[in-house]
């Protein structure tokens, strides 16, 4: 506060003006004159001190942004502007990445990881924790600085996890396993085309491996059975699109994972038993374990029916309510809403559970419908024929309806907000992209993933939002988002390739 001297008390048009003002009431001479409403006095008791905190906040930030821009020109680099990077005082780059990751990932869906980044200095948590936050801020500012020092963490992550792996008594250690989960994150934050796919794969298969030797003990701590939750649903993701089966070992401590888990998260390990059995069946039809268009038929209504009986009979903490937009004269689509209804969650796992179980429902009514379409009818008879297609197409409607709607959640828009955070913007990439490969998708559906897409990529610095969607703005359609390097190796054609009748649209 300070004192500001004696204010003018004429009226609001005499002062600028600098009139000669009588204030009178109800108007001034000045104003009577000029045959104008007089618009009346200040408080001038009001007006003796000032509130100037503003005013020093302003120039004590202009300073500081002048200091970075002559430190910023001196270094020669260009590093785009933004307010988390603009303070006067700021943190290493190091505790600033590993903010950024609790702020936007961490806190919310791997929390145990902030007390295991105290207690354990030297393990490759805090490696692999500063790996992720700064390649994130590197893709959000353009900065091949701080991409060079994401890259020296991640190695030495790397090198420590690949120590402890080889250690008897770091082996089985939750540190080991959150090690892994990290360096798989990190491949979703960097890449740049779909060749991340394989090394995300290869951390997949070696997070597989752990767990398998973690054994049933794993399951009987908070850090464990939640770091076995979050892998298995990746590594179950990874196997679809791979094509590959998933390991009876995986689906042995999925059964005893309930043993240890609330009645209200059983779910969890319910729905994940019934996805590794669709996983499985996928497999079979794409090495030609199964191949009857009967019995392909079958079994994927009987893995269909699984999972509705599931959801069917949650617990009503995971329930969700659906809210409908107001309607708008012009555009009804929002940027983050599609069409005119939304879903509200009680939180991101009820959310990613429902869209896994969406996502896999999807599957195994796109590979009813290519079965359908592909038998004589002497195989299946019309009015067969007709029944399955009529229900199949209505619910992969449905389906992609439903996803579309859970989107708003994972942005945040619901909560008044625009931007996703980090964990919602990883866990709702699979979902968008099999939603966009649908044959039930509109090309204004597809258009409105992409931007989806793009604005993960942007926001939150995950690159592999912006290489899904460059992939889908290439043409992609043979419903899997590898890439054609990948379809080209030496493995055989993923799931997607056998559902579109063994043709690659690669080329």
């Amino acid at each position: 506060m300070v004192y500001c001297g004696k204010p003018s008390t004429a009226c609001d048009r005499c002062r600028p003006r600098r009139l000669k003002c009588d204030r009178s009431t109800p108007s001034c001479s000045q104003c009577m004159r000029a045959r104008v409403p007089c618009p009346g006095y200040r408080d001038t008791l009001d007006l003796n001190f000032r509130d100037q905190s503003d005013d020093v906040i302003r120039k004590a930030k202009q300073q500081s942004h002048r200091r970075s821009v002559v430190t910023a020109k001196s270094n020669q680099q260009v590093v785009r502007s933004a307010p988390l990077l603009s303070f006067g005082l700021r943190p290493p780059p190091d505790e600033l990445a590993k903010g950024y990751f609790f702020t936007n990932f961490g806190g919310c869906h791997m929390p145990y990881l902030l007390m295991k980044s105290k207690h354990s200095l030297e393990c490759s948590i805090n490696a692999g924790l500063t790996a992720v936050g700064l390649a994130a801020l590197s893709n959000l500012h353009m900065s091949p600085r701080l991409m060079l020092a994401a890259r020296r963490h991640y190695a030495t992550a790397l090198s420590q996890t690949n120590h402890a792996l080889g250690d008897a008594s770091s082996f089985r250690k939750d540190e080991t396993l959150a090690g892994v989960a990290l360096l798989s994150t990190f491949e979703l934050v960097t890449c740049g085309d779909g060749s991340f796919i394989d090394r995300w794969a290869k951390h997949m298969d070696g997070a597989a491996k752990l767990i398998e030797c973690r054994g049933t003990r794993q399951l009987k701590s908070a850090e464990g059975l939640h770091l076995f939750t979050v892998l298995r649903s990746q590594i179950v993701i990874s196997r679809v699109y791979e094509g590959r089966y998933t390991s009876s070992i995986l689906t042995h401590l999925t059964e005893e994972a309930q043993k240890y888990r609330s009645p209200n998260f059983q779910v969890l390990d319910q729905l994940g038993l019934a996805i590794i059995r669709v996983c499985n069946f996928c497999a079979a039809v794409r090495d030609g374990t199964i191949t009857q268009p009967g019995e392909i038929i079958r079994s994927a209504l009987g893995h269909n029916a699984d999972l509705v009986s599931i959801l069917l009979s949650v617990p009503d903490s995971w329930t969700y309510s659906t809210a409908e937009l107001p309607e708008f004269k012009q555009e009804r689509t929002m940027h983050a809403v599609w069409g005119d209804k939304f879903h509200l969650y009680r939180n991101l796992t009820v959310s990613t559970a429902w869209n896994n179980y969406r996502s896999a429902r999807l599957i195994l009514h796109e590979l009813i419908i290519s079965t359908v379409e592909a038998c004589s009818s002497n195989i299946i008879d019309e009015q067969t024929r007709e029944i399955l297609l009529n229900q199949s197409q209505k619910t992969s409607r449905q389906i992609v309806q439903d996803i579309c709607a859970s989107v708003p959640y994972h942005f945040g828009t619901t909560a008044g907000e625009t931007t996703p955070t980090m964990s919602g913007g990883i866990t709702i990439v699979w979902p968008l992209l099999v939603t966009a490969n649908s044959r039930f998708a509109s090309p204004e559906l597809r258009e409105w993933v992409m931007s989806c897409l793009d604005r993960i990529g942007h926001y939150l610095g995950i690159n592999q939002a912006l290489a899904s969607a460059r992939l889908l703005r290439d043409g992609m359609e043979t419903r899997s988002w590898v890439s054609s390097e990948y379809d080209r190796s030496s493995r055989a054609p993923s799931l997607w390739c056998v559902l579109n009748g063994g043709k690659s649209s690669w080329g």
